[in-house]
Order: structure tokens, then sequence, then C-alpha cells
């Protein structure tokens, strides 16, 4: 009798051995495959301020080899100065906004990589131990495996649902940089044209200094009057404030640009002398330059990267849907079974698990996903319907602002030959030294008023190629 105890207590300190080499495979193994943790932690706000000025030279061989469906690589040379195009490229690549919008594409990816990951197998494991052992006892050992069918059924769906909405955030981020490139073409004309209004103003100053300065000696010889020289000196004045004025403008102007690249104002390159769209003579021809409103709606669907990424976004909610449906039917586990009872016998067979989906068949989730589904439809409805209705406004704003640009350069022609008439008239004694001041006044003021309506009109122009994805003016003509 004791042998007989001494042998059950023998095979019962032995049984579970198996759980010992079980531990001592999985658990190193699990161990290797954990990621580890590594702080990162953030910069101090003032090293950021100092590192984020990109560097031109790398950033001009990031333009060089740019791939983007709406902007066209170029060799960008810094040496000679900017131009609008240029600076556009360079703002893609440099452009701390968009740096951090595109590591929004990091995050997609690793959903699309989560998505794909299918369901970790479930291992169970028991060992019972009689209360009481006899000589023909063992400990009972139980152990299985199984794994959940539901998670590789979703596995498809929600693979495309992260496919789509990694599809969607690259086009979003590739609409953010064609409306940051065209802005900052904006800048540069803003910096361009401001540049020219001070020439204008440094010009009527220039003049009007050589007046005053001439008057005052003519008054001292008493061959003039203090009220001409009195009507000189405001007019100077007023000349000088407009020219300050521009100077501040000039310099908002280019620090603005520098931020919208992503430089350092003090690093930011001259901006090279371009044409302007539809400056001289080439607003009569802007019927033949603007494409009209049925050219610009034709496809421009395939040019609106938004639009194209919102259909994305709308097809990776379907797929969600789809993945929702999938999951309202109940949960199966499947695996199998090995068994050694306390009679020593083994068995090996199949193991099922059925969650029946009495109160939860994922109503909730279901709703949500359908819900979102019909939002994002309308959103892609509402941005379709804005965007015609956005490009008629700009091309009726374009076509009454040209005409009015028209307009004022015959006016400022028509203002020249009369400031000419009544200077010859005031040097003959024939007219009024206030009225000549006023006149050429207004001509420097209707000159500001056609270099600040080309302004619009480019600002128009761009806003309409923004709108439509579509390039019609260029700063190479």
């Amino acid at each position: 009798m004791a042998a007989s105890v001494n042998a059950a207590r023998g095979r019962r300190t032995r049984s579970p051995r198996w759980w010992g080499w079980l531990g001592a495979a999985v658990v190193p193994f699990l161990l290797a495959s954990c990621t580890a943790y590594h702080a990162r932690p953030l910069a101090p706000a003032d090293a950021i301020g100092a590192s984020a000025s990109a560097d031109l030279v790398q950033v001009a061989v990031s333009a060089a080899t740019l791939k983007h469906p709406l902007l066209a690589p170029m060799t960008v040379n810094v040496a000679d100065g900017l131009t609008p195009d240029e600076a556009a490229l360079l703002a893609v690549a440099a452009n701390p906004d968009l740096r951090a919008a595109r590591a929004a594409r990091g995050v997609a990816e690793a959903q699309l990589v989560a998505a794909g990951i299918l369901p970790n197998p479930q291992i169970s494991g028991a060992v019972d131990v009689p209360v009481r052992h006899t000589a023909n006892t063992v400990d009972a050992v139980s152990l299985g495996a199984a794994i959940d069918l539901l998670g590789i059924a979703t596995r498809g769906a929600e693979q495309d649902a992260a496919r789509r909405g990694l599809q969607s955030v690259d086009l979003g981020v590739a609409w953010l940089e064609w409306q940051v490139a065209q802005s900052v073409r904006l800048r540069v004309y803003d910096v361009m044209l401001v540049e020219r209004a001070r020439t204008l103003s440094m010009q009527q100053e220039r003049g009007l200094e050589a007046t005053v300065t001439t008057l005052r000696a003519a008054v001292a010889k008493q061959v003039a009057t203090r009220v001409e020289l009195g009507a000189a000196e405001v007019a100077y004045r007023t000349v000088i404030s407009a020219r300050i004025t521009l100077d501040m403008q000039r310099d908002t102007a280019r620090v603005s640009l520098a931020r919208a690249v992503g430089v350092d104002e003090a690093s930011l390159p001259p901006i090279q002398e371009t044409p302007v769209p539809f400056d001289g003579d080439s607003s009569l021809a802007f019927a033949q330059e603007v494409p009209t409103l049925q050219e610009l709606m034709k496809e421009f669907g395939s040019r609106r990267l938004d639009l194209q990424g919102l259909r994305f976004g709308y097809l990776s909610q379907e797929a969600r849907v789809r993945a929702a449906v999938i999951r309202q039917f109940p949960q199966i586990n499947v695996g199998v079974n090995r068994i050694r009872d306390t009679g020593n016998l083994l068995t090996l067979g199949p193991a099922a698990t059925l969650f029946f989906p009495l109160f939860n068949r994922n109503q909730g989730e279901i709703a949500v996903a359908r819900a979102t589904r019909s939002q994002l439809k309308a959103e892609y409805d509402a941005r379709v319907f804005d965007t015609r209705a956005t490009v008629q406004i700009l091309l009726a704003e374009l076509s009454s602002t040209v005409k009015r640009l028209q307009n004022l350069r015959a006016s400022v022609g028509v203002q020249q030959q009369t400031v000419e008439l009544y200077r010859r008239a005031l040097q003959g004694g024939n007219a009024d030294v206030l009225t000549y001041y006023t006149v050429r006044s207004d001509l420097m003021n209707r000159q500001l008023e056609v270099v600040a309506t080309l302004r619009n009109l480019v600002e128009l122009a761009i806003a309409l190629e923004t709108e439509t994805g579509t390039r019609f003016t260029s700063s190479t003509r």
C-alpha cells in the first residue's frame, strides 16, 4: 500500500513538468517579440525656434525631386533670386505646417498595419489535483488552443478601410501642399507689387523734394510765394507718409513670405523680377487667358485632390460599415483541447465557444458607422456644390476687376496729360499752385490704385486656380 501511494505521489509530482517546459518555451518568445519603450521628450521651445528654419540648399534639392499630382518639380536656384513658382516649391518642401501634416501619414500607416494583424490565439490550461489520490489516479491536466473566427472574418474589411483611409490622408496632405504653394505664389506677387508701389512713391518723393528745395531758394530770393512753397511741402509730406506705410507693408510681406516658405526672414533670398499675371496689355486678352466655367468644371473632380480624398474617405467608411455588419454575428472561438483525466486517460478533440448575441447584436456600432457614412456623403456633395458656386463668383469678380483695371489705366493716362497741362499753365502763370499739386497727388493715388487693383486681380486668379486645381497663370511668361 505504501508503495502504491509513493508511486502515485511520484506521478503527481512529475505531472506539472509540462507547465515548466511550456513556460520555459513561451515566456522567452513573448519577451523577444515585445516592443521596448523609449522616451522621446519634447525639445525646449527656444531650441525649436532656433532650428525650425530650413536649409535652403537642402530644400532646393527636395524641390527638384518633388512628386505631386498638381506641382511639377523644378530646379531651384536661390542665387539669382526667387520666382513665385520657385518659392512655392520651397514652401512645399520646408513649410513647418506641411511637415506636421505629413507626419499624420505615419498614423494612417500604423492603422493599416494594425488592421492586417490576425487575432491572437488563445491558450488555456488547467491542473486538477485530486483531493485524495488512490493507486490508480493521477493529476488531471488540460491544454487547449483556440482562435477567434469573427476577428478573421472582419480582417479584410478592416484592411480595406485602413488602406482607403491612408489614401485619403495622402490626398488631403497633397491638397494642403497645393494650397500652401498657391498661397506662397500670391505672397511673392505681394512683395513684388508692394515694391512697385514703393518705387512710384519714391519717384514722386524725390521729385517733390527737388521742387521744395527749389521753391525754398526761390522764396528766399522773393521770386516765389510762400503759398507755393507751402503747397509743395504739404504734397511732399503726404508722399513721405504714403512711402512709410508702403515700407511697413513691404517688411510685413517679406516676413509673411519667409514664414510661409519655412525659413528665417534674414535668409530669404531677394525676389526675382518676373512678369506679373495680367500686367501691361495682358489683361486685354483676359477672355483668352482664363478658361471658361465649362472648361474649369470639366473633370474638375480629378484635379480637386480634396474631393478625391473625401471619396477615399467615404470608401473607407463603407468598409467600416461592412466590418460592423459582420461583427453582428455570433463570435465563435474554435480550437483543440488535449486532456488527461485523473484516470490517466488522454483525449484530443476539437472545441468551440459561441458568444450568443442575445442583447448586443452590434446595433450601436452599425448605427454609428452608417451615420458617419451619410455624413461623409453629405460633406462630399456640399464641397462639390460649394466649389461650383465659388468658381462662378470668382469668374464674375475677375471679369469685373479686369474692366476696372482697364478703366484705371486709361484714367492714369488722362491724368498724366492733365498734370502736364497744369504744369505748363503754372509756369505761364495761368494756373493755381494748389490745384496743380492736388492734380499731381491725384495722379499718384490713381497709380497706386492701379497697383492695388492688379494685386486684387492676381489674388482672384490664384484663388480660381486653387479652387479648380488648374494653372493658367505663370511667373515665366
